[in-house]
């Protein structure tokens, strides 16, 4: 494989790396591997075979990239397609949190949501995650993946990081996935080449700089953040965790016994895809000094409703790990342990979603969510149609499914055992209730 490269970022590697430098550029001539993460709960034997990436309990290498469109686990949310290198942020996350303890956690650049439904695979269950996207439709990406991923200890916001000074010292952990000049995915990804430049990078150590300036404020003393990046630059990585330590009151998280083959730095760990077998990654780790005080009050703007509790009782397990609310039409269900926080992180920034939407109530009748139907804690004596691969496929078109003769109501369509949406069985029909804006739209998976 053929790959062009700017000459800057060539001399620089060059100096950079010294002997190891023509081993680099030959591994960006190589395919890159493709790697998916399991999800830890929703199981399936598809994958036992495949080769386990050492630093990621549930990531997994694959021999060939298949079409995850047409692979109905995918859309149940049985697994997750990411970027091996950037799953060293399970490593980073037991160093800094060794008890696992619950967590306030905000993932501030989150979409396309690998970091976010990773962390969600982490932490205890009565943590919280924040998850951030200023960008309407990557925030729509960002949501999407989260609803397949069936957590409900998750609120996704939609603020700038300067937006985030409003909840003062509430935030245990921070993770910052800066946008940066993308050297690392040079292999995989034409257009970043293409978009790179001098004046590109300098313009993200600005940005990086800003960001991390604007959202220390929501740090708890004694809290951590994570910094990455899928770059090579030293100005956009040591050099930038550098600057945050002598100006701010940061003290460094010492990485450099992760191991797997990355590179140690002065400041974090570094992935080159001629040692890792995965793309460019840079992450470090701080720690705020000081010992946080718990000061944060809310009014408890969700109260309690017996009118929709029926509801929880009828399609979730441990209702009373739940509380519901109501936005317009739309009933969600939101874990006690976060009320106190959500009411206080309504009162600051803009909530795109929270908790498991339970569905819509027309009249006396509720019309489940898809939501619902991929969280994890549906009910799993609810009816169920077990589809074979082909009405799968159809099932995801939103084309019709074969005649059942179930008795009318509603019912998950699972793959194998793993649901992913809702069918409504009538008397001479089936009605198909997967969302049309998710649906696949290619007609083979060899188009």
């Amino acid at each position: 494989m053929t790959i062009n490269l700017p000459q800057a970022f060539l001399d620089r590697m060059q100096i950079q790396l010294g002997d190891e430098y023509n081993n680099f550029i030959e591994s960006l001539k190589s395919s890159q591997p493709t790697s998916i993460r399991l999800h830890p709960e929703k199981k399936s034997d598809q994958f036992n075979n495949d080769e386990v990436i050492p630093w990621c309990v549930d990531g997994r290498y694959l021999p060939q990239r298949p079409s995850f469109t047409f692979d109905p686990l995918f859309h149940a949310g049985c697994y997750y397609v990411q970027e091996a290198s950037s799953m060293f942020l399970e490593q980073v996350y037991k160093i800094i949190n060794k008890e696992n303890a619950p967590v306030k956690i905000l993932d501030l650049c989150a979409s396309p949501g690998g970091k976010s439904t990773h962390l969600l695979s982490l932490i205890e269950k009565d943590s919280l995650l924040i998850s951030n996207e200023i960008i309407p439709g990557r925030n729509t990406i960002l949501q999407q993946n989260l609803v397949k991923w069936g957590y409900p200890n998750v609120i996704v916001t939609q603020n700038q990081a300067s937006d985030f000074s409003r909840l003062e010292e509430f935030f245990d952990v921070i993770v910052i996935d800066a946008p940066c000049s993308g050297e690392g995915l040079f292999r995989k990804d034409k257009l970043a080449i293409n978009e790179w430049s001098t004046d590109n990078v300098e313009r993200c150590v600005i940005r990086q700089e800003t960001i991390i300036r604007e959202i220390l404020p929501s740090l708890k003393p004694g809290g951590h953040i994570i910094y990455s990046t899928c770059t090579f630059e030293a100005c956009e990585n040591d050099l930038q965790i550098e600057k945050a330590i002598a100006k701010y009151d940061l003290e460094l998280i010492d990485l450099s016994t992760i191991g797997f083959n990355s590179t140690a730095t002065k400041f974090g760990i570094q992935c080159y895809p001629h040692k890792v077998k995965g793309e460019g990654f840079y992450i470090s780790a701080l720690r705020k000094k000081g010992v946080s005080e718990e000061s944060h009050t809310s009014k408890n703007s969700l109260k309690p409703s017996v009118a929709y509790s029926e509801y929880i009782e009828e399609y979730l397990e441990s209702p009373e790990y739940f509380q519901p609310y109501l936005v317009n039409e739309n009933l969600y269900a939101i874990p006690k342990p976060a009320i106190k926080d959500y009411n206080l992180i309504a009162t600051s920034l803009y909530i795109r979603q929270a908790g498991v939407c339970i569905g819509t109530l027309k009249g006396k009748d509720l019309i489940p969510a898809h939501d619902l139907a991929l969280s994890l804690y549906l009910r799993n004596d609810l009816h169920s149609l077990t589809l074979n691969e082909d009405d799968a496929i159809r099932f995801l078109k939103c084309d019709s499914i074969p005649t059942s003769s179930f008795q009318p109501g509603w019912y998950t369509a699972n793959f194998e055992s793993s649901p992913m949406g809702w069918v409504k069985v009538l008397s001479s029909r089936v009605n198909n209730y997967f969302p049309r804006n998710l649906r696949i739209l290619k007609d083979s998976a060899n188009l």
